[in-house]
C-alpha cells in the first residue's frame, strides 16, 4: 500500500495506519476539541516577506474563531487584507479533519475566488504532521474527499452551483461582491433549503459594497430578524493598525475607498439622487407579513388614506412588476407594504393590486402605463376597481382628473420626461425633509443606486429600480391638486364613512382588516 497520496509526500494515502505516541494522542484530543489551539500550533501560512510561517492568531482572530465555532449562522464583517478568508479556511481544515462525513461548500463569485481559498486550506493541509492528517481519497483544484468521508468542494455563487447537494457548512466569501441578480437568484432558491437544516453551519464573509444582499443580510442580523450572529472586527484590533496607519491608507486610496474597504462604511453609488448621508441613516421596519413577493410592514388601520402606485414589467422573467403601498393620512408618509415579483404574469398581477388594495381601505391606485395599459384595464374594466386614478393629457402635461373627460384622458400615468422630473425633484424633497419615510431593505438598496445619468436618473449597472419608480410616481402624484384633495381630512372623514361599511364586509373572509381587536393572521 502506498504511504502517500499520488507520490506527495505531504499527504498520507488513505488507508495507512498510524502508530500514535502518548504525547501525539493528547495534542489529537486537546486539537479536536479546540479549534483555536489546532490553528496556533499546527497551521501554516505563506507570507510574502517570510514564506512558510505558523499562523499566529491575533486576538481579534481568535474571537472570530470562537464565534464561527460556537454559532450556527454567522455573518462576518471586516476591512480589506484583514485574514478573514485565511482564518475561515483554517476553521474549515479544523472541521473536515476532526468531524467525519461532513460537506464543506466554499462558495465565491466566480469558481476562481473559491478555489484560491481552497488553495489556503491546501497549503495548510500539507504542511500537518502525518498523524494529524486523515487519509485523502481526492484532492484537486475544487475538490477534497477525506478518509472520514469529510469533503471541501467550490463553486461560483450560483443556483446551479450547489443545488441538490448535501451541505454541513456554507461559507461564502466575499458575499458582499456576488452581483445582485446572481446573489438574488441563489439566496431565494438555494440558502432556504441549506439553511432549513437543524445542524448547517453557515458563514458569510465579506467587505461592505453598498447597499446590496449583504447589507440587508447584515441589517437583518445586526436586528435579531434572520438568526445570524453578526461580528464586525474594525481595522485597529489588528496590530500595527493605529490611527496613523489609517490616515495613510487614506491617503493612499483616497475617502471613498477608505471608508468602504478600511473603515467598513455602506456606501450606495456616486451621484445619487438621495443624499448619500440620509440614505445611511435609513433604518429597516421588521416584516409581520410575508409571501410571493409581499412584504407587509403595518396592518391597514382604520380612517386612514393609502396610495398604491404600481410599476408594471413586461413580463414573466425580467424586471420586477412592483408597487409601494404608502400611508399619506398624516406626515411624515410611510410605505405599509411592498410587493415585487419577476415571476408574476401581467395576466394576474391586477388581481395582486386589487386584492391588497382593497384591503388597505380601498386604496388609491396609481398604475405606471409605458409597458402596457392591459394592468390598469383589467383593474377597472374586469375586476371594476373604483379608486383607480385617471389621467388627462394635455399640451402642457399630464393631470390627474376624476374621470374619462374625452379622448386624452387613460386610465394609469405615462412616466415621460417631464412626470418623471417632477417625481425625482419631490421624491428627493420628501425624504431628505423626512415628509417620507422609507423602511423597506429592498427599496433603500434600490434608492443607493439610483444615480444621475444623462440629466436624468435610473439604476446603476446591473441593479435595479422597480421599487424606486413606484416613489417617483408618488413624488409627481404629490403635485397634483387631485392629491391635495386626498390629503383634505374633512373630505377624507366624509369618503371613509360613506364607504366603511362596505369595506368591512368585503375585507371580513381576508381576516385582514383592522378593526381595534386582536390582530388576525394576514392570508393573501
Amino acid at each position: 500500500m502506498a504511504e502517500f497520496y499520488n507520490n506527495n509526500p505531504n499527504l498520507k494515502a488513505a488507508g495507512v495506519k498510524i502508530n500514535f505516541t502518548p504525547e501525539q494522542i493528547q495534542e489529537y484530543i486537546k486539537c479536536a476539541q479546540d479549534p483555536v489551539y489546532f490553528i496556533e500550533n499546527y497551521c501554516y501560512i505563506v507570507s510574502l516577506d517570510q514564506g512558510l510561517i505558523k499562523f499566529n492568531l491575533y486576538d481579534c482572530q481568535k474571537k472570530k474563531i470562537d464565534v464561527i465555532h460556537n454559532n450556527r449562522k454567522v455573518i462576518l464583517m471586516e476591512g480589506r487584507q484583514q485574514g478573514k478568508t485565511t482564518t475561515s479556511a483554517a476553521y474549515i481544515l479544523w472541521y473536515t479533519l476532526f468531524q467525519s462525513s461532513k460537506n464543506v461548500a466554499i462558495l465565491a463569485n466566480k469558481a476562481t475566488a473559491a478555489r484560491e481559498v481552497l488553495d489556503r486550506y491546501q497549503i495548510m493541509y500539507e504542511s500537518l504532521p502525518m498523524w494529524l492528517q486523515q487519509g485523502v481519497t481526492t484532492w484537486n483544484k475544487g475538490d477534497i474527499e477525506l478518509e472520514n468521508g469529510s469533503k471541501v468542494f467550490t463553486a461560483a455563487t450560483a443556483a446551479s452551483g450547489i443545488r441538490g447537494k448535501s451541505v454541513n457548512l456554507l461559507y461564502v466569501d466575499e458575499a458582499a461582491i456576488i452581483p445582485n441578480t446572481v446573489a438574488e437568484q441563489f439566496f431565494t432558491s438555494v440558502y432556504p433549503t441549506i439553511s432549513a437544516g437543524q445542524t448547517t453551519k453557515i458563514l458569510l464573509s465579506s467587505t461592505p459594497l453598498g447597499y446590496n444582499h449583504f447589507w440587508k443580510f447584515w441589517n437583518d442580523a445586526e436586528n435579531g430578524r434572520n438568526g445570524f450572529v453578526p461580528l464586525f472586527i474594525p481595522y485597529w484590533e489588528i496590530p500595527g493598525r493605529d490611527e496613523k496607519w489609517a490616515e495613510e491608507q487614506k491617503a493612499m486610496l483616497g475617502e471613498l475607498k477608505y471608508n468602504q474597504e478600511v473603515a467598513c462604511k455602506f456606501l450606495g453609488s456616486s451621484l445619487t439622487l438621495i443624499n448619500a448621508d440620509i440614505i445611511a441613516q435609513m433604518s429597516v421596519d421588521p416584516i409581520i407579513y410575508q409571501k410571493d413577493g409581499l412584504d407587509v410592514y403595518n396592518r391597514p388601520s382604520a380612517g386612514h388614506t393609502y396610495i398604491l402606485v404600481a410599476d408594471v414589467a413586461k413580463g414573466v422573467g425580467g424586471d420586477h412588476s412592483a408597487f409601494q403601498i404608502v400611508d399619506i393620512t398624516e406626515t411624515p408618509y410611510r410605505i405599509v407594504a411592498k410587493y415585487r415579483n419577476n415571476e408574476i404574469s401581467p395576466l394576474l398581477y391586477p388581481n395582486v393590486i386589487y386584492k391588497v388594495a382593497k384591503e388597505y381601505n380601498q386604496a388609491y391606485v396609481l398604475v405606471e402605463t409605458n409597458i402596457s395599459e392591459q394592468v390598469a384595464y383589467i383593474l377597472h374594466a374586469e375586476l371594476e376597481y373604483e379608486n383607480i386614478m385617471m389621467v388627462n393629457r394635455h399640451t402642457q402635461g399630464q393631470y390627474i382628473g376624476g374621470g374619462f373627460g374625452g379622448g386624452k384622458t387613460q386610465l394609469g400615468v405615462n412616466t415621460d420626461k417631464k412626470v418623471k422630473r417632477i417625481g425625482c425633484h419631490n421624491l428627493k424633497s420628501m425624504v431628505e425633509e423626512k415628509k417620507l419615510i422609507i423602511n423597506d431593505a429592498d427599496t433603500i438598496s434600490e434608492i443607493s443606486t439610483f444615480i444621475e445619468k444623462k440629466g436624468s436618473y435610473e439604476a446603476d449597472e446591473g441593479y435595479h429600480d422597480d421599487l424606486v419608480m413606484p416613489l417617483v410616481l408618488l413624488g409627481w402624484l404629490t403635485t397634483q391638486p387631485y392629491f391635495k384633495e386626498l390629503n383634505n381630512v374633512d373630505l377624507r372623514k366624509v369618503m371613509y364613512e360613506k364607504k366603511i361599511q362596505a369595506i368591512e364586509d368585503e375585507l371580513t373572509p381576508f381576516g385582514f382588516y383592522d378593526d381595534g381587536q386582536e390582530a388576525a393572521p394576514l392570508n393573501f
